[in-house]
């Protein structure tokens, strides 16, 4: 029961940080283009320059699950019985080729 309640609070913390820097950088977004036109700086170049990476986004979180789904499939094997540093090491790898993969996919 303890476990499923502190599972809940750090992933009711996670929700709440990642809305808040969300919010903080589409308000800090929302002022810089309103100062922008308000130059007549803005222009509709800029426009197509403020969509959201999705691809890269998906490509990360598709990364991550693939380690999760190792690590898993590792620890079930019985073959994940060293110390509690390579699952982690394993999603840091796992996430780093995924944003290297994001990464040059999106400059074609």
């Amino acid at each position: 029961m303890e476990r499923l309640i502190t599972f809940i609070a750090v992933l009711f913390i996670l929700l709440l940080f990642g809305f808040l820097t969300w919010y903080f950088v589409h308000k800090a977004r929302h002022k810089e283009r309103i100062l922008m036109i308000e130059k007549g700086i803005y222009t509709e170049k800029d426009k197509q320059l403020l969509k959201f990476p999705w691809l890269k986004l998906g490509i990360v979180i598709l990364g991550l699950g693939l380690g999760l789904l190792l690590i898993g499939l590792l620890a079930k094997n019985g073959l994940l019985n060293g110390p509690g540093s390579i699952p982690i090491g394993i999603l840091s790898i796992a996430g780093a080729v995924s944003l290297i993969i994001a990464n040059y996919i999106e400059r074609k």
